[in-house]
């Protein structure tokens, strides 16, 4: 699972600083694995974690195979994720965002199927699903418990209870020429 990405360095020993995509640096110290990559593509070389603490929304990592400041700082702008196994579980009714990305979203209560989520956008606010309905274009739900009803990760579907408008709100509009 994506992690964040590798913000720079501390020290002289060659400590990691990770910027957390969700903030919650505290979550991830007991990591054992790190894979380090080039942003946007599948994960990379894998490290083994020697030591880690939080500090604010960062993961600070010293990792065994990373000796200085100098190769430490080489490893910069690079993205880190957690191998899946040691991704730690969430309490009842939270998911991590990367994980809604290809979901169904179906009605609740009918099963219809309204599309499948294409990103996750962060706001300000609630995150907004951006759900695909492939030619007939796309719609933003909004993540909050009163839509967003039941995500069900194993059977990769999220049910929802969408106010009236909501899925016409960004329909494309005919345009004669």
């Amino acid at each position: 699972m994506l992690l964040g990405k590798v913000a720079g360095h501390r020290g002289s020993s060659g400590e990691l600083t990770i910027r957390v995509r969700s903030g919650q640096a505290d979550r991830w110290t007991g990591l054992s694995r790190v894979l380090l990559g080039p942003p946007g593509r599948e994960p990379g070389r894998g490290y083994d974690v020697e030591g880690s603490r939080a500090y604010r929304d960062r993961l600070v990592l010293k990792l065994r195979q990373v000796e200085t400041a100098t190769e430490a700082g080489n490893l910069r702008g690079l993205a880190a994720w957690a191998p899946e196994e040691e991704v730690p579980e969430l309490p009842e009714g939270t998911f991590y965002q990367a994980r809604l990305i290809g979901l169904e979203v179906r009605e609740a209560g009918t099963e219809r199927l309204l599309g499948r989520v294409e990103d996750v956008i962060e706001t300000g606010g609630p995150p907004l699903l951006r759900v695909s309905k492939g030619r007939e274009g796309e719609f933003l739900v909004p993540i909050a418990p009163d839509i967003v009803r039941r995500v069900d990760e194993r059977r990769g579907r999220i049910e929802v209870q969408l106010p009236e408008g909501l899925e016409d709100l960004n329909r494309r509009e005919e345009v004669e020429g």
